[in-house]
């Protein structure tokens, strides 16, 4: 299960002036708020984190999985918000830091 691609946010077509949500030691949000009826989320995960896209890209899937079973954290927002979840911590694999990831995810949509 993927969250829907409505609620997907083009990071590249995502604006500079978002605002410090949460700050951990494996990831970081920024908000902002959008003109649209719902809210949207995207992840960055940088070559630096992982030198292969499939490590890259199996974060990514995690952040999108996991805000899909907590869909109850996107609607909450009035007026509903982009979100931009930005993973710092390093590693080949997800496998090696899953744990600590979901662990600050919980942390996010407990605020």
């Amino acid at each position: 299960m993927m969250i829907s691609a409505r609620h997907k946010l083009n990071i590249s077509l995502a604006t500079k002036d978002f605002k410090v949500f949460y700050g951990g030691n494996s990831l970081l949000v920024k908000q902002k708020t959008n003109n649209r009826s719902y809210s949207r989320i995207g992840v960055v995960v940088s070559r630096k984190n992982s030198s292969l896209a499939v490590g890259r890209n199996e974060m990514k899937r995690l952040v999108y999985r996991f805000f899909e079973e907590n869909k109850s954290f996107l609607e909450k927002f009035s007026p509903p918000s982009d979100f931009i979840v930005i993973i710092l911590t390093t590693a080949p694999h997800i496998n090696d830091n899953k744990e600590s990831l979901i662990k600050e995810l919980k942390n996010v949509i407990s605020i």
